[in-house]
């Protein structure tokens, strides 16, 4: 089962008086994607675009989707809903005035779609994106929509839904292909909850600049605290060898999320329809 690779360009300084390393890192996992000829979907931050141009720029030149991933790297909760529409607004023409090209698809930072924050669902519509792979469908220690659909749906408005894969046994259920999960979890149980995933589901990786950043000096990350923060910060160098040991378990790597949606735009999905 061929996995898409995703990676989501954000900014995890705490504050400028930090040492800017999320550029560095955001290279290294390019360079690793276009060695092994993979077209990623890359999730980026409409700030970034507007004061780091030429990194944003690098990603669409090498032929990667590029999608939102919120004007600032802020939960949907903490934007609210009298801004929201404005910033996926802002945050989208952002980063389409340096690509030249369309943004269609919106990833929600720390997936943080969830019942609280349903009523996003009609205004990321309403902003001209065509899918959403903002939904983590199980408990989180930071935020997830337990009971939520684990395959690829449709929100009532018609925005297609790529939610994060997880798997485990009953109500114990993780986001395995991605971030820190993706580290600790042995290759064996990954092998396993990937074939679990089963027909009709559209495996996805997702990882971060800090999440191959080996040499970063540990501190206490934004939006998160100690505890998280120092998990986070371990295990940093299995990153890549297990991104890759992910797709050899896949057969393949997947193709970008946006030709995936355009693929399921004349298939019959489930609807779901989100509460306010």
């Amino acid at each position: 089962m061929p996995v898409t690779i995703t990676f989501d360009l954000e900014d995890n300084r705490r504050s400028d008086a930090q040492e800017e390393r999320f550029v560095w890192m955001s290279h290294r996992f390019l360079d690793f994607v276009e060695e092994r000829g993979i077209r990623a979907t890359v999730f980026i931050v409409g700030e970034i675009a507007r004061s780091h141009g030429a990194l944003v720029r690098r990603v669409a030149d090498a032929g990667h989707e590029v999608g939102l991933h919120g004007l600032r790297h802020v939960t949907l909760g903490e934007v609210g809903p009298s801004r929201l529409l404005e910033e996926l607004r802002e945050g989208r023409e952002l980063v389409e005035q340096i690509i030249q090209g369309p943004v269609r698809g919106f990833r929600a930072p720390i997936f943080s779609l969830t019942p609280s924050t349903a009523w996003a669902v009609g205004q990321i519509g309403e902003a001209g994106f065509a899918y959403s792979s903002s939904v983590l469908p199980a408990t989180n220690p930071l935020h997830g929509w337990p009971g939520a659909p684990s395959r690829p749906f449709r929100w009532e408005n018609g925005l297609i839904e790529f939610p994060c894969p997880v798997g485990g046994l009953g109500r114990v259920q993780i986001p395995f292909l991605g971030g820190i999960y993706m580290r600790y979890v042995p290759l064996t149980v990954a092998r396993r909850f990937l074939r679990a995933l089963g027909e009709g589901a559209v495996p996805w990786s997702y990882s971060h600049p800090y999440d191959v950043d080996t040499q970063e000096p540990f501190s206490v990350m934004p939006h998160a605290g100690w505890l998280v923060s120092r998990i986070l910060h371990t295990r940093r160098a299995a990153t890549l060898p297990r991104l890759q040991a992910i797709i050899d378990a896949g057969g393949s790597h997947g193709r970008p999320l946006g030709e995936i949606a355009e693929h399921l735009d004349g298939v019959e999905l489930p609807r779901v329809a989100s509460t306010s």
